[in-house]
């Protein structure tokens, strides 16, 4: 079924029950947990022309929320009844995508938790470049990217005032720049080596 999401709506929420494969057509997602403080960490994306797969057993979570407008088509979940209702190659390309997205956590996890900030930023910047290139070899020298400043720190695990910091840096160091809703490589040799960034965890 084809799905619209206007920016910023819930598509799943924390304790809510849900269970479906979201193949995105246009637009970006964040799956993201809140804290009581109202802090937000931004776990993973969902980035156009990926599938995104919602599993939520009505517990303490994550939320998806449409971080633009999202189009998307929406198959019924949960991924183990997949194999009993779709063809083959939509079911390998669901488990592909569950795998894809445990691999881009863990990376996550160790840049909040041991990167430098620019050696992180510099991390997410490639990886963002490589998901929305869906290239197995080649890198873009630009690309768009809808995110506001106070969503990059949220995935960053860092301020907003930091990030500009970081981003003044990357620009000034002439590795990349983020203005405008556009992400430049300026020198992408030099940028691979600042974020020590290994590409293989990436599915093209």
């Amino acid at each position: 079924m084809r799905r619209t999401y206007a920016a910023n709506a819930t598509i799943a929420g924390e304790y809510h029950t849900k269970s479906s494969i979201l193949i995105m057509i246009a637009g970006w997602a964040a799956f993201a947990k809140t804290l009581p403080n109202g802090s937000r960490l931004i776990v993973d994306f969902a980035l156009p022309r990926e599938i995104a797969v919602i599993e939520f057993a009505g517990k303490a979570g994550d939320t998806v929320t449409a971080l633009s407008d999202v189009i998307a088509i929406e198959l019924a979940g949960p991924v183990r009844t997949c194999s009993a209702r779709y063809p083959q190659s939509i079911c390998e390309a669901i488990l592909r995508a569950e795998a894809d997205r445990y691999s881009r956590v863990a990376e996550h996890l160790a840049s909040v938790s041991r990167r430098g900030a620019v050696e992180r930023t510099a991390h997410f910047l490639l990886e963002l470049a490589c998901r929305s290139h869906r290239s197995a070899t080649s890198y873009p020298a630009r690309f768009e990217c809808p995110l506001t400043q106070g969503e990059l720190a949220d995935a960053l695990g860092l301020s907003a005032v930091h990030v500009s910091r970081v981003l003044k840096t990357l620009r000034q160091t002439a590795l990349a720049s983020f203005r405008y809703g556009v992400v430049e490589l300026h020198d992408l040799p030099g940028l691979i080596k600042t974020a020590g960034f290994d590409r293989s965890y990436i599915s093209s």
